[in-house]
């Protein structure tokens, strides 16, 4: 059964990116508003009438506005999947990760309001949630946390800086206060916020989270191997998450790439480790406009519609 479906917001980054993808997708017919009234209230809730899902791509108060708007409808009220920020630690929303648990699996099935996860917070939730969910590392830890995105994850305003600029790479965020934090701390159930450094480099996509752990972080005695086991069996039956571990990551020319997995939905956690000082770095790499983002929000319709998870990825 084909399902329309209408993107508030698809002249930005993020709707671009569904569009695209939507546009080979079996299932999903995309409902388009006449880009001269896409800020008319009134036409925008006649889109909405017609859609059975709205993708949202929109700042968070347009966001809000557009769901407020939604509700209006009543039992014509489409299912939402946003991508701001604004809903994303909100209870009344499902959090579009579903490869933490069946819970947050089972939620996405159902719900019909979904919060798509932001970039940075998706490679820290994969990396820190099994951790402190199964009591590995206490939820009072100070985790810290180090990444580097590709620049269009600023969206239109840093791609059209780093076009005139060509900045090789910097670092923001230095009030260790990003917008991300909120959701990190929130479904890891952390006492404090991670400390959190990101950067931007010259490159478009693709982005790499790390985090910094020392064998002596972890609540009780463990190795090395436990650890990479304890992963790998965690995401086992997650088709777009695959584990690795020093000897079996793959190093073009000897470095970690942040631009390798790009257009995918695909995250690699890799750990790497020196068994000597037990220090162990835990990695994601993926795509920030694909699982950070569009990849994202698809898979969460695929769930909700119940269709096969991968199609249109």
């Amino acid at each position: 059964m084909i399902k329309k479906v209408f993107i508030d917001g698809e002249e930005g980054t993020t709707g671009l990116q569904i569009y695209e993808r939507l546009e080979k997708h079996p299932n999903i017919e995309v409902i388009k508003i006449d880009p001269n009234k896409r800020k008319n209230l009134l036409e925008k809730k006649e889109m909405m009438k017609k859609a059975d899902l709205v993708f949202l791509c929109l700042p968070d108060s347009a966001s809000r506005e557009a769901v407020a708007l939604g509700k209006e409808l009543e039992e014509n009220c489409p299912i939402f999947i946003d991508a701001s920020t604004a809903h994303r630690t909100s209870t009344m929303w499902s959090y579009g990760l579903p490869e933490l648990s069946d819970e947050y699996r089972n939620n996405i099935n159902k719900s019909n309001f979904i919060a798509v996860p932001g970039c940075y917070a998706t490679g820290s939730n994969l990396i820190i949630f099994p951790l402190t969910k199964t009591g590995l590392i206490s939820c009072s830890h100070q985790f810290i946390i180090q990444a580097v995105s590709g620049f269009s994850g600023g969206g239109k305003n840093l791609i059209e800086y780093q076009n005139n600029n060509n900045s090789p790479f910097f670092y923001y965020g230095l009030n260790l206060n990003h917008k991300h934090l909120p959701e990190i701390k929130f479904h890891c159930g952390l006492e404090n916020n991670p400390i959190f450094l990101p950067s931007v480099a010259n490159f478009y996509q693709g982005m790499i989270v790390n985090l910094f752990l020392t064998i002596k972080d972890f609540e009780k005695e463990t190795s090395f191997f436990e650890i990479e086991s304890f992963f790998s069996d965690y995401y086992q039956n997650q088709q777009f998450i695959k584990v690795k571990s020093n000897d079996d990551i793959q190093l073009p020319d000897g470095f970690y790439k942040p631009n390798l997995i790009v257009n995918s939905n695909d995250v690699e956690i890799n750990i790497f480790k020196n068994t000597n000082s037990g220090q162990l770095i835990i990695s994601a790499n993926f795509d920030n406009l694909g699982k950070g983002a569009s990849a994202a929000a698809i898979q969460c319709m695929n769930l909700r519609f119940g269709f096969d998870e991968i199609l249109g990825l």
